[in-house]
């Protein structure tokens, strides 16, 4: 999720194994969507796990189309009320945000040599005003933070060792009531160029729930593996095998795509556990139906995606309530690039009734209640929704010049008002 103008690596690895998936189904000829972004049928009933914090769903969706608007002054309002303070000299990058904004993990570097703590690059937990810098990596200039989790106790995060797609990467643990840290997980490695790098696999976004850890990781051979481990001294658990993107929390349900076949040509389809019991989970039906879709994302009762031809996509949801999935973000006529909104679409993330996503221009998100969408930064940024909170970062100004300051807000989504209507 970085910030400085460019993509982290984990986000570049996330985009090589869902290009990956993609390019199978269609080289095979496989439609990617239905008008529902599937073409299965199979359903079945969701299995009723913890609740999310959003709040549930209200009917179905009014128009099949959403419309762009201006970032009203209540939303812009809001973030900037919510700004995080980087002090002079430092750079941050926003790697996560929880739920409410009520936490957030960030990637802080400061002058490479000095005393102070704030010297080199280091991981750093934000709760409320409170900081606590959890890590310095060992390299202030290639080490990265990748991705990040955190329970309430248990901090996970993983430290990509280089800026490529085959970087060496370790995932931590650190327990906050003890500041005990365990490398809990490594990239397996191969030989390449007269050197190591890690075996091609999902990005490595962890997820922490009440001390359990889930990640995935490459094995070899084009095979990935969906792992499981209790932190408070368990053993690693393998809970799926086979060609997978990154597993992602649906509420109760740990979710991920993964590559089947369908009569003889490859598809890719969801799968569910539930992270409490880690056995197999049904998937509301029209979710369960989906088919070749990418960057799918929930919390438990709405759901996002996106979905058509890579070069013309098209951004989806799904609440509980709604007869069918609608492509709410369209891309435009036969142009050959896609409209700024929905051209290089990545990083969909959902709380709500608010869906936020990135493109190469900008980060946006879409409100449920008007059927609207805005455009939340003024240039490449990010934004993430997130169990009633969202987060948006961006640089201020060029984002390799020195001088430049990392905008990161946090606000509580309870404290949007509805984007315009622009049907009325």
């Amino acid at each position: 999720m970085g910030t400085s103008g460019e993509p982290r690596p984990g986000a570049l690895r996330a985009r090589g194994v869902a290009a990956a998936l993609g390019a199978a189904v269609l080289l095979a000829g496989t439609p990617a969507c239905s008008s529902g972004g599937g073409d299965g049928s199979r359903t079945a009933t969701p299995t009723t796990a913890a609740p999310p914090t959003a709040a549930p769903p209200t009917g179905a969706a009014g128009r099949d189309q959403a419309c762009e608007v201006d970032l009203p002054g209540g939303w812009s309002d809001a973030l900037a009320a919510g700004r995080v303070p980087v002090p002079d000299g430092e750079r941050a990058v926003l790697a996560e945000a929880g739920p409410g904004a009520g936490w957030s993990v960030l990637q802080s570097s400061g002058p490479e040599q000095g005393p102070g703590p704030s010297a080199g690059r280091s991981v750093v937990l934000r709760e409320g005003d409170e900081e606590r810098r959890v890590m310095r990596l060992a390299d202030p200039v290639e080490h990265q933070v990748g991705s990040a989790d955190f329970d309430g106790r248990w901090l996970v995060f993983d430290v990509v060792e280089g800026r490529q797609l085959e970087s060496p990467w370790t995932l931590y643990a650190w327990d906050a009531t003890t500041g005990r840290r365990e490398a809990v997980a490594e990239a397996e490695a191969e030989s390449a160029g007269g050197g190591q790098s890690a075996v091609p696999g999902p990005f490595v976004q962890a997820v922490v729930r009440s001390g359990r850890l889930f990640w995935a990781q490459g094995t070899g051979g084009g095979r990935s593996a969906v792992y499981a481990r209790d932190l408070d001294g368990g053993e690693r658990r393998t809970v799926y095998e086979g060609v997978v993107d990154t597993p992602f929390a649906a509420g109760g349900l740990l979710v991920w795509l993964r590559q089947g076949e369908s009569s003889g040509r490859p598809e890719t389809r969801l799968a569910a556990v539930s992270m409490d019991t880690l056995r197999p989970a049904d998937l509301p039906g029209p979710i369960a139906a989906l088919r070749n879709v990418r960057y799918v994302a929930s919390d438990g009762r709405t759901w996002a995606w996106a979905g058509g031809d890579p070069d013309r996509p098209r951004l989806y949801a799904w609440r509980e309530g709604w007869p069918e999935p609608l492509a709410l973000v369209r891309g435009g006529g036969a142009g050959a690039v896609p409209e700024p909104e929905l051209g290089g679409i990545d990083q969909v993330q959902v709380s709500g009734e608010l869906v936020t996503w990135r493109t190469t221009e900008a980060a946006w998100a879409l409100d449920l209640r008007s059927q609207s969408y805005t455009r939340v930064t003024p240039r490449y940024g990010y934004a993430l929704a997130r169990d009633g909170g969202l987060a948006v970062a961006y640089p201020e100004g060029e984002a390799k010049a020195t001088e430049t300051k990392d905008v990161i807000q946090l606000t509580q989504t309870a404290l949007l008002p509805p984007l315009p209507d622009c049907a009325r």
